[in-house]
């Protein structure tokens, strides 16, 4: 309540505490700290799986990477081996022709 006296200063009525006011204060803390609590708890718990998710599809690449790398390597090894089959026969064609013309050569009368 507020009265004036004879001093124009205002009197202001002393507050007392009311314990259902108290027990608000401390229902609301009951209810930020489960809130805290479990905010806390999902941040975690979804940072842990973005973890895993992660390092699985780092570990996923590598792998898949190095596969692809032995593939290639055994691929351009057999082609490799191919060239050199190849070049193989092909010199083996020119010694072979030259030889047969040089003992042919031989053979032919005298002119």
């Amino acid at each position: 309540m507020l009265t004036m006296n004879a001093h124009p200063n205002a009197a202001f009525p002393t507050v007392t505490p009311v314990p259902f006011l108290d027990t608000w204060s401390k229902v609301s803390g009951l209810y930020r700290d489960a809130a805290q609590a479990s905010t806390q708890q999902w941040v975690l718990s979804s940072s842990r799986i973005i973890q895993e998710h992660t390092l699985r599809a780092f570990v996923s690449a590598s792998q898949a990477c190095a596969d692809a790398l032995a593939k290639n390597a055994i691929s351009v090894q057999q082609q490799s081996m191919g060239r050199l089959l190849d070049a193989n026969q092909k010199a083996m064609g020119m010694v072979g022709e030259a030889f047969t013309k040089a003992w042919m050569g031989g053979l032919q009368p005298a002119k």
